[in-house]
């Protein structure tokens, strides 16, 4: 009896064991009854915006939240867009599609809905705006959240060697991809206000020449083609411009150029020491590597801006000559660096690793130099006597003693106005204010007048 007692009691047990972990697996797998009463949701924002976007390219993702605040399960019989735009992409769960239907969601609990945009291509030269709505309907109860986006038209070119003697006008801008070049004897003509996005390793290739000629209120940008936060304001978004052998007759005046690998690329072998590239009132600046990158080319800046690169800024190597006259150079990038705000030397390595040795002349007149690191100016001299230095009246940041003398400026801060966002105006307490000599440069990088004694830089101090 104790035997056949003692097997009952374990048959009990097990019986009782296998009950408790059938209803523990079934108390998992149940899902709870939804409320049958309407049910405010909350979402992580009222409008989801898209800046500017070109026709044709698709935007960053975007994330929606819909969370439910209730203690209840609450069934979201629909989720879409009221007007049916195909120019918003959903994507829940994995899933792709225009609407999703009968949607449990727990309480406390939220949907993770990921929304991109995408503009057709359209007839409006200007700005256009695709606005709908996003409706989230539970128990009758409709819910929605404005989706808007920014698209504008665009004249798109990719992989080409352009007609000779183009011309690009401000009525579209021009959406850039692949390798676009102007040809031997052929000249590129830009006209003032004309915007220029590049896609990523996108680069402008000039055999022949580059006229570009802006002006204050209608200036040449040059830019990545991704407006949208955070590509519209990081570096290397596009490869850059460059200049190849016995390219002549450059010309930029109100130019911008940002956001790129490198600004402009000089491999032009022609020591006549006359500019093959001339700059005038432009801003360079916002690189990846360098605004500007000259082998053994002449090149001259006046009332221009090179800025906040993760490497040198300027850099002159392998001969020819470099002549700033009331230029801002400025080297703030959050990041750490070696390679100096500008540099000089008589040798360079090209890209076949030949070395490449010839006369270097360096002119600099009424220009800031300046940044983070000790020497922002430095100079390499491999054949004496290769490098000719001629400076006045400027500003730099450099350990060289030398650089004091000509009525120049060493090791005081410039006081710009907020090098963090770009502008490298000067402040009223700016040592560079009155501290230039007069020449026939008679405006500033904005048109405005300079006086008797000039500020140095590419700014004019004008008390407000």
């Amino acid at each position: 009896m104790p035997a056949n007692w003692m097997k009952q009691l374990i048959r009990l047990f097990i019986a009782t064991f296998l009950g408790l972990l059938f209803f523990s697996f079934a108390s998992c797998s149940y899902e709870p009854e939804p409320i049958s009463e309407p049910t405010n949701l909350v979402f992580s924002t009222d409008t989801l915006q898209f800046d500017t976007l070109f026709s044709e390219r698709l935007s960053i993702t975007k994330r929606l939240k819909i969370k439910n605040p209730s203690g209840n399960a609450v069934n979201i019989s629909s989720i879409g867009l009221r007007n049916q735009s195909q120019a918003f992409q959903l994507t829940l769960n994995g899933r792709t599609q225009a609407t999703f239907s009968d949607q449990l969601l727990l309480a406390e609990d939220s949907l993770l809905l990921l929304v991109s945009a995408n503009i057709d291509q359209g007839d409006k030269n200007n700005p256009f705006v695709v606005r709908d709505y996003l409706e989230v309907i539970n128990q009758s109860n409709s819910q929605s959240v404005v989706f808007e986006a920014w698209g504008q038209n665009a004249n798109y070119v990719s992989d080409s060697i352009l007609a000779c003697n183009t011309r690009w006008n401000s009525d579209k801008p021009y959406v850039l991809s692949g390798s676009i070049q102007v040809d031997s004897s052929c000249v590129l003509s830009i006209e003032p206000g004309t915007r220029i996005y590049s896609a990523t390793e996108t680069f402008l290739i000039i055999n022949g020449s580059l006229q570009a000629e802006g002006n204050l209120e209608n200036p040449i940008i040059f830019t990545n083609d991704r407006l949208d936060e955070p590509f519209a304001s990081s570096p290397g978004q596009w490869g850059g411009i460059v200049f190849l052998e016995n390219s002549k007759d450059n010309y930029l005046k109100h130019v911008t150029i940002k956001n790129a690998l490198f600004g402009l690329n000089l491999n032009i072998f022609n020591p006549d020491n006359e500019a093959d590239l001339s700059l005038e009132n432009c801003f360079v600046g916002n690189m990846a590597i360098s605004s500007v990158i000259s082998l053994n080319s002449d090149f001259s800046a006046v009332n221009s801006v090179f800025y906040n690169t993760a490497s040198g800024t300027v850099s002159h190597t392998g001969g020819g000559s470099a002549r700033y006259s009331h230029c801002t150079i400025a080297n703030y990038f959050n990041t750490t660096r070696e390679n100096p705000a500008a540099f000089f030397s008589d040798l360079a390595v090209d890209n076949n690793e030949n070395e490449v040795l010839a006369p270097m002349d360096v002119q600099l007149l009424n220009t800031i130099i300046y940044g983070r690191i000790t020497d922002e100016i430095q100079f390499f001299e491999q054949t004496q006597g290769n490098l000719s230095l001629s400076f006045s009246h400027n500003l730099f940041k450099s350990s060289i003693e030398i650089l004091s003398e000509n009525n120049s400026i060493r090791n005081q801060d410039p006081l710009f106005e907020a090098t963090g966002n770009d502008d490298f105006n000067l402040t009223q307490d700016s040592p560079a204010i009155d501290a230039g000599i007069q020449t026939e440069i008679s405006k500033d990088i904005r048109e405005k007048s300079r006086e008797q004694s000039p500020d140095i830089g590419a700014y004019e101090f004008i008390e407000e």
